[in-house]
């Protein structure tokens, strides 16, 4: 059985303004947002930025489509072919053209699910420059905005690799050694562009169209270029009514997704410019309805289907395979920081892909307030929704996947992701297992997500950088900033004295001590028998947090049966780079295979004989 969800995030639909909807299309996965209660005359296909630009605005996007559908607007909002939970990878073959015919398929779809009579396009930076390129090829379009255009593909590719070689740097300076790329392509933060799609981009240039895009063109930008005022007047040329406006919150939204804010008054601006009702100071109030039965992703080993679930709560992907393991358990997977479920590099996405070849089911869910899942409240803050929500958000998964069918499962998560996985191991009887990929902290004990904080390395970092005259060459010439570093070395060690102390209160007087709800939380899973490793990057600074509570590298941790520690060189934080994905999706892999499945198959064994021997005793 399911537990009933918490009354406060429960949408009561008598008073929604707008429903959204799961769908799926020609091998692409999206929502429909539409006004509840009315038929709509314009339909707006949204087209999203492409790889970290897309995980940035996520949530801001999805805040658009809500306005635009509280304004009787038709809304789709979905993933181009190998990009967010779409079937395909982004290696795949002509990228450009596959994305340019998957935006013509999101109009035709949404022309015929909503009979609307007026059809828009809206891209935001590269979804900007597709969306003109598709409406461009389609024709029919009435109304095209375009924010933040890509004008020069060209331009946007030495951007990117920029972008990549900064990331990279960055990386270098901690010491880290991280394999190189696929030759040929460019990309940043985890996403890549391949050669044909390279070659396709770099002849884009959107002030050499060759006709007329839509009746009505808006432009937003930080500024009015040079480059921008060319497009305008090509456009103008070619007989369009075009409009040019200032997005003045730019560097708030394509941001870290934790950090991301929606854009209220560029957004104002669209939907007045689209003269979509009167603007509202009040939320509007969504209903989120469970897709149809029809919808869903197939691919080589097995299919994806979108769930929403707790009374339409939360949203999900549960990934089937074909061909399933005879009583493995079931993978959850929880967000990382402000990422929606796909993860970062689309990490979740491909690994719950790569499972299901090996015959595992999964479930990749948001938590409440993050992605498509109901927030709790209007002003819910990242930092809430974990210090709060997120575990009991990740037993609501949990039991899901126990209702469908799935009595066991094993918890898998990234950062703020690894620390929801621990505490929903400890928390659910039904989580067997448990993989915790770079943990940051144990416990919840303040706010974790400050925008803006100055980033401190791990201090194996620092012991290294104390070897190096040019790290030192920098603290004395004021490069770095040594103040800020060593008040947080400072504190690391007054935790790690404070942890050691607290563990001899605890063992000579039996005493609580705040270290000690670390150190209670590792032995309540290894109680439970619940199969725990905790995975790091050799570099992580959440080795620090490990040596505090639990000595260098986790040492005093190897007595336990149940849990382990791993270090793995060549490993980012936040999974950027292709040779971390491949390595921890190897690492996980491999405890399923001997921790979950072979051990397990062991004791059916055992027990098997055991029943055998006391039948023929009998």
């Amino acid at each position: 059985m399911q537990r009933e969800p918490d009354l406060a995030l429960r949408c009561p639909p008598m008073s929604a303004q707008l429903t959204m909807t799961p769908v799926t299309f020609g091998g692409c996965f999206g929502w429909l947002h539409r006004p509840a209660g009315m038929q709509p005359d314009t339909g707006v296909v949204l087209c999203n930025p492409f790889g970290y630009e897309a995980l940035c605005t996520y949530r801001g996007w999805r805040e658009f489509a809500d306005m635009l559908a509280a304004r009787g607007v038709a809304v789709l909002r979905f993933d181009y072919p190998g990009t967010g939970d779409s079937s395909g990878n982004e290696d795949d073959p002509q990228r450009m053209r596959v994305w340019l015919d998957s935006i013509e398929a999101a109009a035709l779809w949404l022309r015929a699910e909503t009979a609307v009579t007026r059809l828009s396009l809206c891209g935001l930076r590269l979804g900007a420059t597709l969306a003109a390129l598709a409406a461009e090829q389609m024709g029919g379009v009435d109304d095209l905005v375009l924010l933040m255009p890509v004008s020069s593909g060209k331009t946007y590719i030495r951007e990117l690799e920029l972008q990549h070689q900064s990331w990279l740097s960055s990386q270098q300076a901690l010491g880290l050694s991280l394999d190189a790329e696929t030759a040929n392509t460019v990309g940043a933060h985890g996403f890549r562009l391949y050669p044909d799609t390279l070659e396709s981009l770099a002849k884009v240039d959107l002030e050499r169209t060759a006709r007329c895009a839509a009746r009505r063109v808006l432009l937003q930008d930080l500024n009015e270029s040079a480059r921008l005022k060319r497009v305008v007047a090509h456009y103008h040329a070619l007989g369009t009514q075009t409009d040019l406006q200032f997005f003045g919150e730019y560097g708030k939204f394509l941001v870290n997704p934790s950090y991301s804010e929606t854009p209220e008054h560029a957004f104002a601006s669209v939907l007045e410019w689209f003269s979509a009702g009167a603007i509202t100071e009040r939320e509007p109030v969504v209903e989120m309805l469970a897709g149809a039965t029809a919808a869903q992703i197939d691919f080589s080993h097995g299919r994806e289907t979108p769930v929403v679930f707790e009374g339409g709560c939360y949203a999900g992907v549960f990934c089937q395979p074909r061909h399933a393991l005879e009583d493995a358990p079931a993978v959850l997977f929880v967000n990382t920081g402000g990422v929606h479920r796909i993860g970062d590099g689309r990490f979740t996405v491909l690994m719950a892909r790569y499972l299901a070849a090996k015959g595992i089911a999964s479930l990749r869910m948001d938590l409440s307030g993050l992605g498509d899942s109901l927030r709790r409240d209007a002003a819910l803050s990242l930092d809430r929704v974990y210090a709060q929500y997120a575990v009991g958000d990740a037993k609501a998964g949990v039991d899901w996947l126990v209702a469908t069918g799935y009595p066991e499962t094993v918890m898998f998560g990234v950062c703020t992701g690894a620390y929801v996985s621990l505490h929903t191991a400890h928390a659910h009887p039904a989580v067997v297992g448990c993989a915790a990929v770079n943990l940051p902290f144990f416990t919840w004990d303040g706010a974790h997500t400050r925008p803006g904080a100055r980033h401190v390395a791990a201090s194996v970092v620092y012991r290294r950088a104390m070897r190096n005259p040019r790290k030192w060459l920098r603290l004395l010439t004021g490069q770095a900033n040594g103040r800020m570093i060593a008040i947080e070395l400072a504190r690391r060690l007054g935790a790690r004295l404070a942890a050691r102390a607290g563990a001899a209160v605890e063992w000579l007087l039996g005493q609580r001590t705040p270290g000690g709800m670390e150190r209670k939380l590792v032995l309540e899973l290894e109680r439970k028998g619940v199969q725990t490793t905790l995975l790091y990057g050799s570099l992580d600074e959440g080795l620090d947090a490990l040596e505090i509570h639990f000595g260098p590298q986790g040492n005093r941790l190897g007595k336990l049966k149940n849990v382990d520690v791993k270090l793995i060189g060549k490993v980012d934080h936040a999974l950027f780079s292709q040779c971390s994905r491949n390595v921890v999706m190897a690492q996980f892999e491999q405890f399923l295979r001997e921790r979950m499945l072979n051990a397990r198959r062991s004791v059916s064994v055992r027990d098997r004989g055991l029943r055998v021997a006391q039948v023929q005793q009998g």
